[in-house]
């Protein structure tokens, strides 16, 4: 199986275990759902001391976004939260399960900050919106502010995110799952 497309479903399913698990009153067990598809990819992953690095790194970050955009009144969760102003867990493990994604599903993206803002600018406010759909955040009543807010937020974020992965990239098999040969020959 090609490694991008591997990748890419594990985030999905990860996302899903989240998120289905936050909406049908489960959060516990969708976040520790959630937490498997990033054990999977570390079992995977060539190169588990820059992945580590870089899943912690984006899930410190998410905290501190997310906190943010709950201060601001962007966001508020009710599903899985353990305090009214930080994020739920499940949300923190879903930036976890993201940054997996920087150096396989969205590779694609490195080196392009304009197309990466914009790919930050549409799929955040999509999937807060998902989020909203399935039950599981309630944005800003006005619901514009929010998706301006968010749509700002990730035209910055996504392109940090991507130039952070970047900058591990010249580590060889940093691109790699194990079962792959060099992906740069």
């Amino acid at each position: 199986m090609n490694a991008g497309l591997l990748n890419y479903l594990l985030y999905q399913a990860g996302w899903f275990a989240c998120v289905l698990g936050a909406a049908w009153g489960h959060a516990v067990l969708g976040t520790a759902l959630g937490v498997l598809p990033v054990v999977v990819h570390f079992v995977l992953v060539r190169c588990r001391r820059e992945a580590l690095a870089l899943v912690l790194w984006a899930a410190a970050v998410g905290l501190v976004i997310d906190t943010t955009q709950i201060a601001l009144g962007t966001l508020r969760f009710d599903a899985g939260t353990v305090s009214s102003w930080l994020p739920p867990p499940w949300l923190v493990v879903i930036w976890a399960q993201f940054a997996m994604t920087f150096h396989f599903g969205l590779r694609w993206l490195r080196g392009r900050p304009g197309r990466a803002a914009l790919f930050g600018a549409i799929g955040g406010p999509l999937a807060f919106l998902a989020g909203r759909r399935l039950g599981v955040v309630e944005l800003h009543p006005a619901l514009w502010p929010s998706l301006i807010s968010l749509a700002v937020t990730w035209s910055i974020a996504m392109p940090a995110a991507l130039w952070l992965a970047e900058r591990q990239s010249g580590r060889v098999g940093i691109d790699a799952y194990r079962w792959e040969s060099d992906p740069t020959a």
